[in-house]
């Protein structure tokens, strides 16, 4: 009996964990609306997203987020204007694409890696990271680094 409440202990203490939210810079996915976001940040550039009706996107420029080398940040908004996705463009540096992917391996269950390519016109590396409620993928190529986060 004492086995089974320990389980059941150690499941609801983990269960929090692996239901959280992704929060990016005060930005629940999921959760934040676009009139929440333009509290927040500039946003620049509306667009249509093709093909899908009722969804947008805006561009947030990378120095107000404060970070170190962002260049922009895309927000994608669903039909109900919820926040669905970010994709964070960084200019290409190794360097930053070796610390990004480490510190996302600490933080997400790994989903698959695509090997390199040697192709300069491809992807140079590929990464994937999933986890009960988010898709990261980041991907090195010679036009830059990108690390998307989309909601599940």
């Amino acid at each position: 009996m004492k086995i089974i409440k320990k389980i059941a202990l150690l499941l609801c203490l983990l269960s929090p964990l692996s239901q959280a939210e992704t929060t990016l810079f005060g930005l629940t996915l999921g959760k934040s609306t676009r009139q929440e976001a333009e509290q927040t940040y500039t946003l620049q550039n509306e667009r249509a997203r093709p093909g899908l009706p009722n969804r947008s996107y805006y561009n947030v420029s990378g120095n107000q987020f404060k970070e170190p080398q962002l260049e922009v940040a895309t927000l994608y908004f669903d039909d109900t204007q919820t926040l669905e996705g970010i994709l964070f463009t960084f200019p290409p540096s190794v360097q930053k694409y070796k610390e990004l992917k480490d510190q996302l391996s600490r933080q997400y269950p790994l989903l698959k890696m695509e090997p390199f390519v040697s192709d300069p016109l491809r992807i140079i590396d590929k990464v994937e990271f999933r986890n009960d409620t988010t898709h990261v993928s980041l991907t090195y190529d010679y036009h830059g680094i990108f690390l998307g986060f989309t909601n599940l």
